[in-house]
């Protein structure tokens, strides 16, 4: 087999990422799928954009610039696609049709950017059966001149859809205008009486991908395309399955645009019994409305013994907290002024009184000052990062002993400190497995000791999924609003970035958290986090703002630190 016919996405993926970033400033992932480019498309997830591992259809130069096209034209939608289509309603054929006016709207966007574009798409424009006016053959002699603003066809049904596209764009980009013309040239073709095949129909030219990701619904490709004729039957989109990438360990694809309809159904799911969280899109610069669900759960009670013994190596640093802790139940020194009796007379209220007295006014008599010890009134909620990176093995413990366990450990010597000095404490975890399963899980609350009962079930808790940290920091902030104390504080315990299986940008959660971090200190509860990732410095300040974290190098130190920096926090 010669060079030209086994180049592949391996052989261009290389090029192809500093392809992206000159045009688009900014990295991709390109994930390789092994099904034969014959008989999928490229599609885009939030792991990245999906490109066939090989491509048989062309050859030498070509074939380099047909990666390059697909690439560009996934990025393009990457970049202009912010929206979703409500797919409800809609028969396959007007599916393939606003898909494809979105295509044509994104690479007239790019095109706009990058004149250059043009050419390397209309390269992949085959002439032949032009005179077709079967279904297909129509939807690409339509993506061609809509590519071609040139170009004119003698099929009226074309040279509508080229009319109403330029005149929905005339006053600018409208991806919301293009749902409604879809559905009035898919009518066309059905007053038409032309066949669509909706089961074998691949998005033309080879270039483009399913486009998939741009409708509301996980429906599967196969399943969209069950019908023959785009207007025999609809398929609900609700009965449908996801489909699943096949190089992605069956992790279902998702998209993460809003979707372009005016209801305000709740997106997160359908029981009701189970809170949800708006979450941010820094993309799109706004708010998912009800996007993630939160599900709480109290974990099962093991056995604690061998936490009890692992705190017992930890009396010492007990003993020498409680001495500390029980000068701080002392309380802070509070200066009281104007009143009524007191240790001392207050100067600038006796001045008062003589200037009220010399202008014929009564005085004001409370001239006095005191001080008195006033009992700190806090109420902390350790909130611990439960992701499956924490069942770590440390390769310089001397046992091998996981992150969790320090977790563990930490956490009850705060419990312990805590609660000498008569604040409030409450232990709470979280981990996720997508928007739809955010896992918040319950240890300790607030007014409960530190019983067996609690250290049973920190004990049972293993670690898992990833962590989608700004819905865990939402569901937290809105539990501490019940609190009486005059002070509230979050205290998030975390091993890494936020992350989720259904997100591939890092920066989405990353800004999302920052978001949820800010609005909790809005709202009375500031939120403070300790990290145990030495890398840590690169992102956890954009998240909860400087001063408003701490990274320790060394995870064995945690538990003798955490409940010094309570100290520190509430001093």
């Amino acid at each position: 087999m010669s060079a030209a016919t086994s180049y592949g996405l391996d052989d261009a993926s290389p090029s192809l990422r500093h392809y992206l970033r000159a045009l688009w400033r900014r990295d991709f992932k390109l994930i390789a799928c092994d099904k034969p480019a014959a008989e999928m498309r490229p599609f885009i997830s939030e792991m990245g954009i999906h490109l066939p591992r090989q491509y048989n259809s062309h050859r030498g130069s070509l074939l380099r610039d047909l990666y390059r096209a697909a690439a560009a034209h996934a990025a393009a939608h990457d970049a202009y696609s912010t929206i979703q289509f409500e797919r409800k309603k809609l028969k396959p054929v007007q599916l393939a049709i606003i898909a494809l006016l979105e295509d044509a709207r994104v690479e007239q966007l790019a095109i706009t950017a990058m004149p250059g574009l043009r050419h390397l798409w209309l390269s992949f424009f085959d002439p032949r059966g032009r005179d077709s006016i079967a279904v297909e053959a129509l939807l690409l002699r339509l993506a061609h001149v809509l590519l071609d603003p040139t170009r004119e066809d003698d099929n009226p049904w074309v040279m509508k859809g080229k009319r109403l596209f330029y005149e929905s764009q005339s006053e600018g980009s409208n991806a919301l205008a293009l749902r409604e013309i879809g559905s009035q040239l898919g009518n066309d073709i059905g007053q038409m009486r032309a066949q669509f095949n909706a089961k074998s129909y691949l998005v033309e030219p080879v270039y483009r991908d399913d486009n998939l990701f741009l409708w509301d619904s996980d429906a599967a490709p196969e399943e969209t395309r069950e019908e023959d004729a785009g207007f025999n039957k609809h398929i609900d989109a609700a009965q449908s399955t996801p489909r699943h990438d096949d190089q992605a360990s069956n992790e279902e694809r998702f998209r993460p645009r809003a979707v372009a309809t005016a209801s305000d159904e709740d997106d997160s799911g359908s029981n009701n019994d189970y809170p949800t969280y708006p979450e941010w899109d820094e993309r799109t610069g706004h708010f998912r409305p009800r996007w993630c669900r939160i599900i709480e759960q109290v974990p099962d009670i093991a056995d604690a013994t061998q936490l009890k013994q692992q705190l017992s190596k930890h009396a010492s640093l007990s003993a020498r907290l409680a001495q500390l802790l029980q000068a701080r139940k002392m309380g802070i020194p509070q200066r009281q002024q104007r009143q009524s009796e007191g240790d001392e007379i207050e100067l600038d209220a006796l001045v008062r009184v003589q200037a009220a007295q010399r202008a014929g006014h009564t005085p004001d008599l409370n001239i006095f000052k005191r001080i008195r010890q006033q009992k700190p009134d806090l109420s902390v909620l350790l909130l611990l990062d439960l992701s499956v990176s924490t069942n770590a093995k440390l390769l310089n413990s001397s046992d091998k002993t996981s992150l969790l366990s320090f977790i563990r450990e930490a956490s009850v010597l705060l419990g312990e400190a805590i609660e000498l000095s008569g604040d409030q404490l409450a232990i709470h975890g979280f981990r996720s497995n997508g928007r739809h399963e955010v896992n918040y899980l319950r240890f300790k609350e607030f007014g409960q000791s530190l019983d067996d009962a609690v250290l049973g079930r920190l004990s049972a808790v293993d670690g898992a999924l990833s962590t989608r940290m700004g819905a865990a920091i939402r569901h937290a902030s809105q539990l501490m609003r019940s609190s009486k104390s005059a002070q509230r504080l979050i205290l998030v315990l975390t091993d890494g970035e936020p992350h989720d299986i259904d997100v591939f940008h890092p920066q989405v959660l990353m800004h999302d958290a920052a978001k949820a971090v800010t609005r909790s200190a809005a709202e009375g509860t500031p939120v403070f986090c300790v990290s145990v990732d030495k890398n840590a410095d690169a992102y956890v300040s954009k998240i909860f703002g400087a001063h408003q974290y701490l990274v320790i190098d060394s995870v064995e130190q945690l538990p003798q630190r955490l409940p010094a920096l309570y100290l520190r926090l509430t001093a």
